[in-house]
């Protein structure tokens, strides 16, 4: 059941679409069976809601598995969104999934669900014409050469 998170207000909202700069950022890890694991920056609540992730069994021993698990310490996790992204209301969510101590592979997903939650209430909020000038400027200069 995916937890009620309130909507955003204009300023939370923009806070949440916003890259962090690289002081700011919260490290994950890329793990893989062929290629261990690999540090990932990431930058903003879109990256972190679509890196963490985690595969079923049945994809963790298939033969030749290729798949990769998207790895963020939870309670780091929390923190980087209370104080860094100054979300209080999604610190907590990602608090009470991860207070029981069940493992990584149980709690991911619900913590996933909660950031795509919270990612799909921004959205919004985003500028729909964000980028566009400068698109059509480069278009603009390959028409005129």
């Amino acid at each position: 059941m995916a937890r009620e998170l309130t909507t955003p207000s204009p300023d939370l909202a923009e806070r949440l679409l916003r890259e962090v700069g690289q002081a700011e950022r919260l490290t994950g890890l890329k793990m893989s069976v062929m290629g261990g694991s690999n540090p990932v920056a990431l930058y903003s609540l879109a990256q972190v809601a679509s890196f963490l992730k985690i595969g079923t069994y049945e994809q963790a021993i298939r033969p030749n598995n290729q798949e990769t698990i998207g790895y963020i310490d939870l309670g780091a996790l929390e923190k980087w969104v209370r104080e860094v992204l100054d979300d209080a209301e999604l610190a907590d969510a990602i608090a009470a999934e991860t207070a029981g101590g069940e493992p990584f592979g149980q709690v991911a997903p619900r913590v996933r669900e909660i950031l795509m939650t919270r990612s799909l209430q921004v959205a919004p909020f985003r500028d729909p014409n964000e980028g566009a000038t400068e698109a059509a400027t480069s278009t603009e200069e390959a028409v005129a050469e």
